[in-house]
């Protein structure tokens, strides 16, 4: 395994004249995943972005699980909670932020992932759409007629400690996902939570975005975005249903590992965790 690759300026700009630091650094680690430091080379001191690496990463010696949990450009919407609520032991919740919240070219898929707020006019048709689909209405069970599934988007939407997204890549749409905090949803009353675990459900809705290497990107941006946004936040959960085997194996590449099976009101599921150290030291 490698310890360390020099970052060329001019290698770099040949292939990408546009491309900054930031994305050459993380272009360069998500293409070598061996690689953990980075020594960028004198050529890059031009760029605006050298000043905030130095002062945040001591530039020009780069550590990937250092470079990794800076926000820089990826995390578009402020949502860090307040301070801990001290009668009820759980911090204040802010509010839902709108409209895009986290943003990266994904060097892998070689496209622009966005999450974004999801918005009860714009997105109804399409998730009530992705919700009919067999393979979706088995695990999700939300294959109801079109106004009574308006009524259970609405009701998600309003939940406080829920925030539901739309993921794209390149402007297209193509899955639901809601991030909550574990402590307050169902989940928190069966495992020994945390004050600020998040929660995770997915749902893919267009067949063209299936497969293992959209896996990859769109699960490693939600885990990326759970940890950005909440600094505290040092575990991801999920609770799939213990019978969806192919889910696990996907999960388990991204640093999510099943704990136990368990019964929920609606099915028998399985708890799935992840921790900040593991993500960031092995998956991003």
């Amino acid at each position: 395994m490698s310890s360390h690759d020099d970052l060329s300026a001019s290698e770099t700009l040949m292939s990408s004249p546009a491309r900054t630091l930031l994305e050459a650094i993380d272009h360069h680690f998500a293409t070598h995943p061996e690689c953990r430091l980075l020594i960028l080379d004198d050529a890059w001191r031009a760029d605006p972005h050298w000043y905030p690496l130095c002062q945040a990463l001591g530039a020009p010696r780069v550590l990937r699980e250092s470079f990794y949990q800076r926000p820089w450009q990826w995390l578009v919407s402020d949502y860090a909670a307040q301070p801990f609520d001290i009668e009820r032991g759980l911090p204040k919740r802010p509010p839902a932020p709108r409209g895009v919240v986290y943003e990266r070219l994904d060097p892998r898929l070689e496209s622009r992932l966005t999450l974004r707020a999801c918005e009860h006019e714009r997105d109804l048709e399409r998730v009530h759409q992705w919700m009919q689909q067999e393979r979706v209405a088995r695990f999700w069970q939300q294959d109801k007629p079109r106004d009574e599934f308006s009524d259970w988007l609405d009701q998600r939407l309003a939940e406080p400690h829920r925030l539901s997204l739309i993921a794209e890549l390149d402007g297209e749409a193509f899955g639901y996902f809601e991030l909550y905090w574990a402590p307050e949803d169902v989940l928190g009353e069966y495992y020994d939570w945390q004050a600020f675990d998040r929660g995770l459900h997915v749902l893919v809705g267009e067949e063209a975005f299936r497969g293992a290497h959209f896996v990859d990107g769109w699960l490693t941006a939600l885990q990326h975005y759970a940890y950005l946004s909440e600094p505290r936040t040092e575990r991801v959960v999920l609770e799939p249903d213990a019978g969806n085997e192919r889910i696990f194996r996907h999960l388990e590449r991204l640093g999510l590992f099943s704990q136990r099976e368990f019964d929920l009101p609606d099915k028998r599921a399985m708890l799935v965790m992840g921790t900040r150290h593991h993500f960031f030291g092995q998956v991003m």
